[in-house]
């Protein structure tokens, strides 16, 4: 249940990005706390993502290795992610948000691989990549009020730290929280990107299970 957060704005020509930074085995057990942002500074562009880290790692790596830059990159990865599926055997489910401009315009593709992971909302087929408009948020929490992208850009912001402290608040059925760590927000401006932790839960740690306690 990683926080993947996402908001782009024609108008602001920008693309905030808020996720969580904990990554959990199958039992929620916390096994890393680092950054979820695959940045690629040089398009600039990000790929991010929910799902096995692993394979969120590897097929990001691999996909800025083969492309030349992002308009290229949601050219290429319907046909690249497969075969790098195939080659470096990730078999657990991922998705994959790209965010960066393409055409000059600030946008949001998805793509999934087989299995069970699809926060789309459409029931995508594995290994189709299509823009998902100017917002995606995952996991979706019932009473959050989503942003306006023209929305003055300290309000969009504000409006995702207030998302993912209550999407850290969502149990699973062990009890315990899957998003945890740190949050952090993320911008992507023709400019480069710019990464900030905007919320901690210290009480996180490696080798132990999410309690929201009273953070």
């Amino acid at each position: 249940m990683t926080a993947n957060n996402l908001v782009a704005s024609k108008k602001h020509s920008r693309i905030w990005i808020a996720t969580d930074g904990a990554s959990y085995d199958d039992h929620g057990v916390v096994g890393d706390i680092k950054s979820k942002i695959r940045a690629v500074p040089e398009w600039p562009a990000v790929i991010t993502g929910r799902g096995n880290t692993l394979g969120i790692d590897t097929a990001a790596g691999e996909l800025r290795r083969r492309a030349a830059n992002f308009d290229d990159l949601v050219g290429i990865v319907s046909r690249e992610l497969p075969q790098i599926v195939e080659q470096f055997k990730l078999d657990r489910p991922f998705e994959l948000n790209l965010a960066g401009f393409f055409r000059g315009r600030p946008m949001i593709f998805f793509i999934r691989t087989p299995g069970g992971h699809d926060s789309s909302g459409f029931g995508l087929q594995p290994y189709l990549c299509l823009p998902v408009g100017s917002t995606m948020f995952g996991p979706w929490e019932p009473g959050f009020v989503e942003p306006d992208p023209d929305d003055a850009p300290e309000n969009i912001a504000s409006s995702l730290r207030d998302l993912i402290k209550l999407q850290r608040r969502v149990l699973v059925d062990d009890g315990y929280s899957r998003v945890g760590g740190f949050a952090e927000l993320t911008t992507v401006t023709p400019e480069g990107i710019e990464q900030h932790v905007i919320h901690r839960w210290p009480e996180d740690c490696i080798g132990a299970r999410m309690s929201i306690g009273e953070h």
